[in-house]
């Protein structure tokens, strides 16, 4: 098949406002340089104390925590558009200010409020793409925004390294700019995709958490997702036992976004022939099987073919769960869902280094082991919940008018 052949399928039924949100996704995540050069900000030109670091790092993390929630709630409320816009234009405002106080107490309190709207924007965009795709395109549109999002991170690393050399400033600049550029691009070409809602039955979050589906992919989220945040917890821990250096351990972990890259293309030839929830099963399992075997591994190339395993999992788990909440939410609910569910990746954030480390200390094996299972147990979870997810994808089709 050609490349044009290729491209004409996989771009064939995507509407003009998605290409520009995906743009816009794209130049976002291309400015993502402040979230993983903040600690080194903080030790660097602000001076702070480890210990003082860690509590604004866990204030961050704290407002980060609450946002998809409240990006959820937005997104249903006041529209998909205008919560794009809300987030995008805070953040900015945020990442400037967080650059310009000095007093540890405004820094931390700053931090908070910035990781409060850092992801606002998420349950909007997942929701806008559902609403904007047509329901036989939307595997082929996320799985697109994902291959989006990582070319951007990619680039990212790279343009954060150059600019925390030169100034930590410009890494607050950068990252404000680009989001300046989404909410432009927003406001010009993405138009307001919100389904009308009987102001009778507005919906509310009551209503998604008494859903046991949504519960459910929740629930195997935040088990998967604790299992894949081994890769910044304990799998440094476990290449330094191993006896292999720093920069060893950023040549295994580049193997993640290189393999992204380079599988989306497969991945969208292929994803609309694949089953949502058995693939989003066997995609968690991947993840605690990927990271299993890091209890074998003891050299660069052994690491890396457990980071090729955990990632392959990652792609599935990450492209294929948006199309899911897509699939079992209600048009008016979707803002939600997708608040819920991105939840899971911010108890993980929590969750990962407590129960990492502790595992860690009590010895490896006993650590990978528990991923296996952590992954085993995510995946079971989804296709005990398989039959209710047809029932439910069935009762939100709608019926071909004869």
């Amino acid at each position: 098949m050609s490349i044009r052949t290729w491209w004409s399928r996989t771009s064939a039924d995507l509407p003009n406002s998605f290409w520009y949100l995906m743009a816009g996704a794209f130049v976002n995540r291309v400015g993502y340089v402040v979230e993983p050069f903040l600690a080194l900000y903080l030790s660097g030109p602000e001076d702070l104390e480890p210990t003082t670091i860690g509590v604004v790092l866990t204030c961050f993390g704290a407002g980060a925590f609450a946002s998809q929630v409240l990006g959820g709630y937005l997104a249903d409320r006041i529209g998909r558009r205008a919560t794009m816009l809300i987030g995008m234009l805070g953040t900015a405002a945020c990442f400037m200010l967080l650059a310009s106080v000095r007093h540890v107490v405004l820094i931390a309190l700053v931090a908070a409020l910035t990781g409060l709207l850092v992801d606002v924007y998420r349950p909007a965009v997942s929701a806008a793409v559902a609403d904007l795709v047509p329901a036989h395109a939307r595997p082929r549109a996320f799985a697109l925004m994902y291959w989006a999002i990582n070319l951007g991170v990619a680039l990212a690393g790279v343009l954060g390294g150059i600019l925390a050399e030169r100034s930590y400033w410009l890494l607050f600049a950068a990252d404000a700019f680009t989001c300046i550029a989404f909410a432009l691009i927003i406001a010009r070409a993405v138009p307001e995709t919100r389904p009308g809602v009987s102001s009778a039955k507005p919906g509310s979050y009551a209503d998604v958490l008494r859903d046991t589906i949504a519960l459910g992919l929740f629930t195997s989220t935040l088990l998967a997702t604790v299992v894949y945040a081994q890769q910044f917890v304990t799998l440094p821990l476990a290449v330094r036992e191993a006896g292999l250096s720093a920069s060893a351990y950023g040549l295994i972990y580049a193997v993640n976004p290189v393999t992204v890259i380079l599988a989306q293309p497969l991945v969208m030839r292929v994803i609309g022939r694949l089953s949502v929830v058995p693939t989003m099963a066997v995609s968690s399992l991947l993840i605690g099987a990927g990271f299993a075997l890091t209890g074998f591994a003891a050299s660069i190339p052994a690491f890396a073919v457990t980071v090729v395993v955990w990632t392959i999992g990652e792609i599935g788990v990450n492209t294929l769960g948006p199309l899911l909440v897509a699939e079992v939410a209600a048009p008016h609910l979707r803002g939600r869902y997708n608040g819920l569910v991105g939840t899971a990746h911010g108890g993980a954030a929590l969750l990962a280094p407590l129960a990492g480390t502790w595992l860690f200390g009590m010895g490896q094996y006993a650590l990978w082991l528990a991923c296996l299972l952590t992954g085993v147990l995510s995946g079971a979870l989804l296709l005990a919940m398989s039959p209710a997810v047809a029932r439910r994808r069935a009762a939100l089709t709608p019926v071909p008018t004869p």
